[in-house]
C-alpha cells in the first residue's frame, strides 16, 4: 500500500522544515528514536511508511510548528469553522 497523496503532503511539509533548519535524516533519526534509513523510506514516494501522529508531535515540537498549521491549509483556517474538528478530521485522513 502506497502513501496517500494527503499523507505525502504532510511528510513533505515535515521534510521542508527538517530542510530549513538544516537537519539531516539521521539527526531526526535520533531525535525520533528511528534510523536515518527509516526516516529516508517515510520521506520516500516507493514506501509506504509514514511518521506516526506521535513523531508527528515530537516533530512540531523540534520545529516550533503549531500542529494546526501542519495539518490544515490557510483556508481551511480562514473559512471559519471549528479548528480542533477540522484538526481531527485531518488527522484521522492522514492515519487511514
Amino acid at each position: 500500500m502506497r502513501k496517500t497523496e494527503y499523507q505525502l503532503e504532510i511528510i513533505n511539509r515535515l521534510r521542508n522544515k527538517r530542510n530549513d533548519m538544516n537537519l539531516s535524516q539521521k539527526k531526526i533519526g535520533d531525535i525520533l528514536g528511528l534510523s536515518d534509513g527509516q526516516v529516508g523510506n517515510i520521506e520516500s514516494l516507493n514506501f509506504a511508511h509514514k511518521y506516526t501522529l506521535k513523531q508527528i508531535y515530537e516533530l512540531c515540537k523540534v520545529f516550533n510548528y503549531p500542529i494546526e498549521q501542519l495539518f490544515l491549509t490557510t483556508e481551511d483556517l480562514a473559512e471559519g469553522k471549528e479548528i480542533i474538528n477540522q484538526l481531527i478530521e485531518r488527522i484521522i485522513e492522514y492515519g487511514e
